[in-house]
């Protein structure tokens, strides 16, 4: 009985701490745990369409309490040569750099647990498959979290925290056009799973 409490006490830690400062791109603004896997892949046709680059779960790390008001976004947005990609931060913020790179002073409210922190328009001529990423911003200078993403708290006298790639990792995709990604609740719960059998 003690190994089966612990191993859900496991479970649960571990989804719990996914959950916060995720960002990850969907093909709607309010993506929920159940739609994430197919929200964040692109299937229809060849043309042009809209995704959205969204927080979820925003958490300041020094208090441990949620971010009403995110205050800043730094990373870098990777997509596929082919497609035609014209982003457009949130209305409050300013880029302080160049698209791919977001390094951005905003004032973004969150609503339900998520906000929208790029708009994405992408326009496409063929069905060829491609992946979407995160990665820290190219100029290693320029990071907060040196080899990290993050996020401000604007109520918090822009508090940095560290934010994470919805996949779980840099090196693996957040969205898909034509062809789709395992979201990182499934790695996870896999993850997990795996280390007691």
């Amino acid at each position: 009985m003690k190994k089966f409490l612990f191993i859900l006490a496991a479970m649960l830690i571990a989804t719990a701490a996914i959950a916060e400062n995720e960002i990850g791109m969907y093909m709607v603004e309010n993506p929920t745990p159940e739609s994430a896997e197919e929200d964040a892949c692109y299937s229809g046709a060849p043309g042009q369409f809209t995704a959205y680059v969204v927080l979820t779960g925003p958490v300041n790390d020094g208090l441990g309490t949620p971010i009403e008001n995110v205050g800043g976004f730094e990373f870098q947005l990777i997509w596929p040569a082919g497609p035609f990609v014209t982003p457009a931060i949130h209305p409050s913020a300013t880029n302080f750099m160049t698209a791919p790179d977001f390094f951005c002073g905003a004032n973004i409210p969150v609503v339900g647990g998520q906000c929208t922190l790029i708009t994405v328009t992408i326009g496409v001529f063929t069905a060829d498959p491609v992946l979407w990423s995160l990665a820290p911003v190219s100029d290693e200078n320029a990071q907060s979290i040196p080899g990290a993403i993050a996020i401000t708290d604007a109520d918090d006298n822009f508090e940095i925290s560290q934010a994470y790639p919805v996949s779980g990792d840099f090196s693996e995709p957040i969205f898909g056009m034509w062809t789709c990604v395992v979201p990182n609740d499934d790695v996870s719960f896999g993850g997990v799973k795996a280390l007691f059998q």
